[in-house]
């Protein structure tokens, strides 16, 4: 699958650099997200990736992809590239089973963390994962379990976002802007479209679920969701209310969640 331009410099970028600072260290590189649902945004998107390493690094190895991921910050800024970097015997096991593992988000890294290590990110990369280097992975190669990611996104709804919702219906102007209209209800709606149809959706397909699921009234905030992220320099329905637009993005999160955990685990 081709990839955006924007993306494939700063693969190009982490590549060069990887294999300047540890030849043969980084023997894989996928990226999954949004880019693996052929949805991205250069001035929003991030290139979310996992690397396959020939080893566990010692000092030094964590040193040269610290040195990497450096270097595509500072020549690049956004995109941000995030992720992780394990084995390839960490993808044919439970993330749950994984080991913590050097993370890189924002240009800062980790040497040690768990950034994106859970069952949607096996699951992304099983179905929807896009091959820059190495073999393809299959779900032969990459662990999945629909039971587990359905229980997990389940759990995620009943946790973090059940504490949003809250949140946001105590204080609805902290939604007033466009970007968390964005956050929230497209982040809700992917949740639900998966335990909705078993099946893994980029924000956007999350929205447009939302639209074909949820009743006319909740229309104009998911529309504006979809709006703020596809053509954010476009006029909105909330321009002249945005004290409007908080109220709505609230009470959806709220209903969708409830939606979703309605549906089960």
């Amino acid at each position: 699958m081709p990839i955006p331009t924007e993306a494939q410099q700063v693969t190009d970028t982490f590549l060069a650099a990887i294999d300047h600072f540890a030849p043969g260290l980084v023997r894989g590189l996928y990226l999954h997200g949004s880019l693996g649902f052929g949805e991205f945004y250069a001035d929003r998107s991030d290139v979310d990736f996992v690397a396959l390493l020939a080893a566990r690094p010692d000092s030094d190895a964590l040193e040269a992809l610290a040195a990497s991921h450096r270097q595509v910050s500072r020549r690049h800024g956004r995109p941000h590239f995030d992720g992780f970097h394990v084995l390839a015997e960490d993808l044919v096991r439970s993330p749950m089973d994984c080991p913590d593992v050097p993370c890189a988000q924002a240009g800062v890294c980790q040497d040690a963390g768990r950034f994106d290590v859970n069952p949607v990110t096996w699951h992304e990369l099983a179905r929807h994962g896009v091959t820059l280097r190495g073999p393809a992975l299959t779900e032969a190669d990459v662990w999945t379990n629909d039971s587990a990611l359905r229980a997990y996104t389940h759990d995620n709804l009943t946790t973090y976002w059940t504490g949003v919702a809250d949140t946001l219906t105590e204080h609805p102007e902290e939604a007033s802007s466009s970007e968390a209209t964005e956050w929230c209800v497209l982040g809700v709606s992917r949740l639900h479209h998966l335990l909705a149809t078993g099946t893994l959706a980029s924000k956007s397909g999350g929205g447009r679920h939302a639209l074909n699921v949820f009743e006319p009234a909740w229309h104009p905030i998911i529309t504006e969701a979809l709006r703020a992220r596809e053509t954010p320099g476009t006029a909105s329905a909330y321009d002249a209310d945005p004290t409007r637009r908080g109220r709505d993005t609230a009470d959806f999160t709220a209903m969708a969640v409830k939606a979703g955990l309605a549906l089960g685990a």
